[in-house]
């Protein structure tokens, strides 16, 4: 869909956020160097690029169901004098529906962080590394019937693998947090077992959409020590 007016909302967010203390440092450093490398807060040309990035980003996991981005924060570190590190606040509107939620105002919201590279000789930004969650949010009870759906789905997803055949999932360790009355966000560890192929830990980030009963993303990553065969035929079913 076109992102017509969507970098337009960026711009107009105000910057935010309170600076984040540099860590790992292995010696101390002194006032101007501590002056080089502690986070500033952006200025127009990189959050203008920084917010270009993320609406493609965005976009792309979302498709037409965003609407909306806004950059609520901005900070830079300068790596050298052409690179720069950004990392921020935002958030993301899926879908707004006629009424927002009764309690936040900011039902169709979703609250992300975000971190990417800024070049300053071409003026623009990576592709951003988005971390759903943030402000808003508050922990619920997990919904069996949610769960049950996500293993599901997840060892579906796994079994088209070449040469994995049928796959077991079990979460172990599941964390619910919810936006508003509509959003779930989920996300869950535990184990999945590939048979002769053995087993691997699992891990899973999903957010569920209540109000359209679907899946807005569901973000799986595996350990390494499975076996599968990559010259066996998919399965099927």
């Amino acid at each position: 869909m076109p992102f017509r007016c969507l970098v337009l909302g960026l711009l107009l967010a105000a910057p935010g956020g309170a600076a984040l203390a540099q860590a790992g440092d292995t010696e101390p450093a002194t006032a101007e160097q501590g002056a080089a490398i502690a986070p500033q807060p952006a200025g127009d040309d990189v959050r203008n690029a920084v917010a270009a990035a993320l609406v493609g980003a965005l976009g792309a996991e979302f498709g037409d169901a965003m609407v909306d981005v806004r950059l609520d924060s901005a900070q830079v570190v300068a790596e050298s004098d052409r690179d720069q590190v950004v990392s921020g606040s935002g958030r993301v509107r899926i879908g707004a529906s006629a009424m927002a939620d009764a309690t936040t105002g900011d039902g169709d919201w979703l609250a992300f962080q975000y971190r990417t590279r800024y070049d300053t000789l071409f003026a623009s930004a990576g592709w951003p590394d988005v971390q759903l969650g943030g402000d808003g949010e508050r922990e619920v009870p997990n919904d069996a019937t949610l769960v049950a759906e996500l293993e599901e789905r997840l060892a579906t997803e796994l079994e088209q693998l070449p040469g994995a055949g049928r796959v077991y999932l079990q979460f172990d360790a599941i964390n619910s947090v919810e936006t508003g009355s509509r959003f779930v966000r989920i996300d869950a560890r535990g184990i999945a077992d590939f048979g002769t192929g053995g087993n691997t830990s699992a891990h899973v980030e999903a957010v569920y959409d209540r109000r359209d009963a679907t899946w807005l993303r569901v973000r799986q990553e595996l350990g390494a020590n499975i076996s599968v065969d990559p010259m066996a035929p998919v399965a099927s079913y």
